[in-house]
């Protein structure tokens, strides 16, 4: 799938109309109005507020985007530009997305906004209760290895804990119970060689959409994933007259991708991330340690990996160099 396509004719006149019609773009004046209803990315189900913080953002950001994407058309035979805008939840990278892509679609700049949320191996619930296994397995397992464990009834305690916090929402371990800073030590181990890896994540098949789209191919099967098992399916699109791909997605700046031509960071804290999980009610037990732990995680992961980015900007739009991001890291 996506190796063997038929690749569009492109000219050098194509190109520099499409670098002309760029280069003219005034984004303030083409950007959408606060809470219009605008195109948002290909996640079945996925909500975009356009409010007027957001708009002034993607704004004040489009000049140092709209700079590389003419460098990486320049430079590909088929005047195309993959662009990945990525941070954490709250960021506002959803929004950003759909407000740049309205404002390149609207100068004439044919741009096409896909999810990386696509590419999970799993459907959304799927995916986080093999996170919840994977930490409550291993954290159980840390336990056993510390030899915390020689009483049974350990075992009990554990469960009950378990237990709470599936019918609750959060749970107290037991007054003194010596196992529970292992168990919670030993499930983040875990989740570190699991979360934003191949073993979740399906890289190989958005890379092959990245290449394509890089390689000029005419038409592209792109997938499309629901919230439960019978909502999987693959669309083949148009992307003759393509010239941006946009990649919204947490994991834009992954060393697990590739081909990505102008990778996008937007700044958020860990405090951020977690009041949007719970806003907008992505996770049904958000208060769990898991939960606590996956944020901790992906901020980590975030926050190695934001070197990668060719543009940082605060959720504001105002762009970053990675010494100024440094700078503000270290206070």
């Amino acid at each position: 799938m996506n190796r063997d396509y038929d690749r569009i004719e492109y000219s050098e006149g194509d190109k520099t109309r499409a670098m002309e019609r760029l280069f003219a773009i005034d984004a303030a004046e083409l950007a959408p109005a606060p809470g219009q209803d605008i195109p948002g990315g290909d996640m079945p189900g996925d909500i975009t507020d356009i409010n007027e913080e957001a708009v002034a953002a993607a704004v004040k950001l489009f000049p140092a985007l709209r700079e590389q994407i003419l460098q990486a058309i320049a430079d590909n035979p088929y005047g195309r530009c993959v662009v990945s805008i990525s941070g954490g939840s709250g960021s506002g990278k959803t929004c950003s997305a759909a407000i740049l892509a309205y404002i390149l679609n609207s100068a004439g700049i044919e741009t096409y906004t896909m999810s990386g949320d696509n590419y999970a191996h799993r459907i959304p619930h799927e995916n986080d209760e093999g996170r919840q296994r994977v930490f409550r397995h291993n954290g159980v397992r840390a336990v056993v290895d510390s030899r915390l464990a020689e009483d049974p009834s350990v075992f009990q305690e554990i469960m009950a804990f378990q237990q709470e916090e599936n019918e609750k929402g959060h749970a107290e371990p037991p007054e003194g119970a010596e196992w529970f800073d292992t168990y919670v030590a030993g499930g983040k181990a875990a989740l570190k060689r699991h979360l934003a890896t191949p073993h979740e994540q399906n890289f190989n098949e958005i890379n092959d959409v990245i290449s394509a789209f890089r390689d000029g191919a005419r038409e592209i099967w792109l997938r499309r994933m629901g919230r439960d098992t019978t909502a999987f399916w693959y669309e083949n699109r148009d992307f003759s007259r393509t010239s941006v791909l946009i990649l919204e997605w947490t994991l834009g700046l992954s060393r697990y991708l590739t081909g990505i031509d102008v990778p996008v960071y937007i700044e958020t804290t860990p405090e951020e991330t977690y009041a949007s999980r719970i806003a907008r009610g992505r996770d049904a037990n958000a208060r769990t340690d898991l939960i606590q732990a996956v944020i901790e995680i992906e901020q980590g992961l975030l926050t190695r990996d934001v070197p990668r980015a060719s543009i940082i900007s605060t959720r504001a739009g105002d762009v970053l160099t990675l010494d100024e991001w440094r700078t503000l890291h270290a206070k």
